[in-house]
């Protein structure tokens, strides 16, 4: 074997075990709090739009959607703060122990918290999808 092979496999191992590490998990949850705390700021802008479509629109079905939409931001904004207690609750568990274990920050020793990822990648999913079917709202009203 290739002294460059031996370096892909090692690597490939490191980042392996990183992956699981008190490290990685730590820069995940700050990483998910950025993104939570962006779609977070833009409710507030969705929310002055919804109210200039209903000021301008009093037709059943516009004011119909309105509601939606309201119900829609309120629901994911619900979301979002639930998900931002969660990821705060996780980080400081993993601070603890890396304040507990400092030797082993770098060292796999967490098990994939998958329920968390799904979480994040579902909200993400649904907050996009739910901007985008907002833009498409708004382009045919205003």
């Amino acid at each position: 074997m290739q002294g460059s092979q031996i370096g892909v496999i090692l690597q490939s191992k490191i980042n392996k075990n990183m992956k699981d590490s008190i490290a990685h998990h730590h820069l995940l949850c700050e990483e998910w709090t950025r993104e939570l705390n962006f779609f977070k700021s833009e409710i507030p802008f969705f929310k002055k739009r919804l109210l200039e479509v209903a000021a301008k629109n009093t037709g059943m079905e516009v004011m119909q959607q309105v509601e939606h939409y309201e119900n829609k931001f309120r629901i994911i904004q619900i979301h979002i703060d639930e998900l931002l207690h969660d990821v705060k609750l996780k980080n400081e568990a993993l601070l603890k122990e890396a304040y507990a274990k400092p030797n082993f920050i770098n060292v796999k020793m967490i098990e994939q918290d998958a329920e968390m990822e799904d979480l994040m990648a579902d909200t993400s999913k649904d907050f996009y999808e739910t901007k985008s079917a907002f833009y498409r709202f708004l382009g045919k009203v205003l």
